[in-house]
C-alpha cells in the first residue's frame, strides 16, 4: 500500500470493518458479505457479521454501459462481467502494492483500465475519489470502491460476486490498455506558424552630390 503525498510515500495497511450487507445470487449455497466501513471502504467476506453491522443487499453496485469492442472475443460471461462490473485500477510509481495488485489482476484475467497518480492534481483528484484517503492502491468493481491497499483474498471474493471467473479466459491476441494519467495533462496550444520575413530591398543612395562639403556624403 502506498501513502500520497506531494514529496514522499510510504507503505500502509488499513482494516476496516462496520456496516455490512451481504451480497447473495439466487439462491446459492455460500453468501459473501459486503462490509462497509465509516469511511465508504469496502471490504468482503464469506464469515457473516453479527446481527448489528447491516442488513443484505442483493449484488455489488453495477455501472454498465455499451460494451467496447475490445470485450467482442470475450466468452460470454467474461464479457458479462466486464460490462457490468468494469474494474479500474488506481495505483502510483515505486508502489511495491501496486505492482502486486497489478500482477494479481493479470494473472487472474482480469481486463482493466489503469489510472497513475504522479502529479499534484492527480493526488487531489484521487483524495475527492477515496474519501480522503492518500494511500494506494485502490481497486473500484462497478460503482463499488474496495478498501484502498492491496487483498488479493478480498479481491478474489469481490470479483468472484461480480461473476468474474476464477481462472484467465482472456483471448490470447487479448492487449490491455496502457495506463492513463488520473487527471489528463492540460492540451498545449498550437503555437501560431511563424510568419514569413519579406526581405527588404536595399536603400538605393541618392547620387553624390557635388556641391556638397567634402567628407560629407548622403
Amino acid at each position: 500500500m502506498k501513502r500520497l503525498t506531494k514529496r514522499t510515500s510510504r507503505h500502509a495497511l488499513v482494516f476496516s470493518a462496520a456496516l455490512a450487507l451481504g451480497l447473495t445470487a439466487g439462491t446459492p449455497a455460500w453468501a459473501i458479505y459486503k462490509i462497509v466501513g465509516p469511511d465508504g471502504s469496502v471490504t468482503f467476506s464469506d464469515v457473516p457479521p453479527s446481527s448489528t453491522q447491516g442488513k443484505a443487499v442483493q449484488s455489488l453496485s453495477a455501472n454498465g454501459s455499451a460494451t467496447p469492442s475490445s470485450f467482442a472475443g470475450f466468452p460470454a460471461a467474461l464479457r458479462e462481467a466486464a460490462r457490468k462490473y468494469p474494474v479500474t485500477l488506481y495505483t502510483a510509481p515505486q508502489c511495491e502494492a501496486c505492482d502486486a495488485a497489478r500482477d494479481y489482476l493479470q494473472q487472474r484475467g482480469i481486463p482493466f483500465a489503469e489510472k497513475t497518480i504522479t502529479t499534484n492534481a492527480d493526488i487531489k483528484a484521487y483524495k475527492a475519489l477515496s474519501n480522503g484517503s492518500d494511500q494506494l492502491p485502490l481497486v473500484i468493481i462497478g460503482s463499488t470502491k474496495l478498501s484502498t491497499g492491496f487483498s488479493s483474498s478480498n479481491w478474489d471474493i469481490a470479483l468472484d460476486a461480480a461473476g468474474y471467473p476464477k481462472k484467465s479466459e482472456l483471448p490470447r491476441d487479448y492487449v490491455r490498455p496502457q495506463p492513463v494519467a488520473l487527471v489528463p495533462p492540460p492540451a498545449q496550444k498550437a503555437s501560431a506558424p511563424e510568419q514569413k520575413r519579406v526581405p527588404t530591398e536595399p536603400s538605393v543612395l541618392p547620387p553624390p552630390n557635388p556641391n556638397a562639403p567634402k567628407g560629407f556624403q548622403f
